[in-house]
C-alpha cells in the first residue's frame, strides 16, 4: 500500500514572490499555457522539487492536494501544473480522491481529518507537507504527535 502525502503548494513548493497562484489561474483562464515558460520554470522552488523527488523515490507515495490551489484549479489543471513544473511523478500519482474537502471555516486539520476518515485505508502511512501558517491547526494534532507533519 502506497503512503499518502498531503501536499500544500504555497510556501511549501511555491515560495517565489514573482510567480504566484494568481498568475497560474490567469494563464489557465486565458488558455495561453505554452507562452509562459518562465512561469513554469520559476513557479516551484528547485530545491523543494528535488526534495520531493527524493521522498517520492524512497516511498513511491500517492498525493492528495491539501492546498487552496485545489479550490481554484481542477484536477487536470493541477496535473498540468505539476507536469510543467517538472513534478510529473506527482501528476501521475495523485490519489483518486485527489484533494482534501474544502468547507467555509474549516482548518487544514479539519480537511485532512475528514479526508482520512473517508478514504484512508487501515495501516496506510501518512505524511503532511505544509507551512506553519496554513498548517497551524495541525500543531498538537494526532498527526504531529505521530511525527507525520512537516512544516517548511
Amino acid at each position: 500500500m502506497k503512503p499518502i502525502i498531503f501536499l500544500d503548494v504555497d510556501d511549501v513548493l511555491a515560495i517565489s514572490r514573482e510567480f504566484t497562484s494568481y498568475q497560474v489561474m490567469i494563464i489557465f483562464k486565458s488558455g495561453d499555457l505554452d507562452n509562459w515558460p518562465e512561469l513554469w520554470d520559476g513557479l516551484l522552488c528547485a530545491q523543494a522539487r528535488r526534495n520531493l523527488a527524493a521522498l517520492h523515490g524512497e516511498f513511491a507515495a500517492q498525493y492528495v492536494i491539501s492546498s487552496s490551489w485545489s479550490h481554484y484549479l481542477t484536477c487536470d489543471q493541477m496535473r498540468e501544473v505539476f507536469d510543467r513544473c517538472q513534478l510529473e511523478f506527482v501528476a501521475k500519482n495523485m490519489h483518486e480522491a485527489w484533494t482534501t474537502p474544502k468547507r467555509s471555516g474549516w482548518s487544514r486539520y479539519d480537511e485532512i481529518h475528514n479526508w482520512t476518515s473517508d478514504h484512508l485505508q487501515p495501516g496506510c502511512r501518512v505524511l503532511v507537507l505544509d507551512d506553519d501558517q496554513s498548517g497551524a491547526s495541525l500543531r498538537g494534532s494526532y498527526l504531529r504527535d505521530r511525527g507525520r507533519w512537516m512544516s517548511s
